[in-house]
């Protein structure tokens, strides 16, 4: 079995991110063979691509810090099982799905997922998204640290 742990760091020993599209790696542990592979996050797609890949590889538990309801939807059509492992390590999160207590999501922990998240610039309508011409500007409102 596959999991997928969302971290800030490419170990795990390091925290579980506070966004899944926001962590910085994603962890692939094995558990037949104990093997990690971490793979850099470089952001997401807008029709979850990325997420599919790993469902593709294998990946069948994905442990998790918070998750909008798009991913939420592309993961749980796959058949995926989301997990909700706030302020945890990877470690920890582990020894805590080996022994059933982690809490596994039926639902997002989020309202909008990242293409609605407006880091701070306050509430757009819904209907903005539909322009055709974004600008440059809007463009990099998105990029850069995204720790809150």
């Amino acid at each position: 079995m596959k999991l997928m742990f969302a971290t800030d760091e490419n170990t795990l020993n390091s925290k579980i991110a506070k966004r899944f599209g926001h962590a910085n790696y994603y962890l692939i542990f094995d558990t037949d063979n104990g093997e990690v592979n971490a793979k850099q996050n470089h952001g997401h797609s807008d029709d979850h691509s990325d997420l599919l890949e790993l469902t593709y590889e294998g990946v069948s538990h994905f442990i998790i810090g918070n998750i909008g309801p798009q991913a939420f939807e592309v993961l749980k059509n796959e058949n995926a099982k989301i997990y909700l492992a706030r302020k945890l390590t990877a470690n920890e999160a582990l020894r805590q799905l080996q022994e059933g207590i982690l809490q596994e999501l039926n639902e997002p922990t989020l309202k909008r997922s990242i293409d609605d998240h407006q880091h701070g610039e306050g509430n757009h309508s819904k209907n903005e998204g539909t322009h055709h011409s974004k600008g440059a500007n809007h463009k990099n409102k998105t990029i850069g640290n995204h720790n809150h």
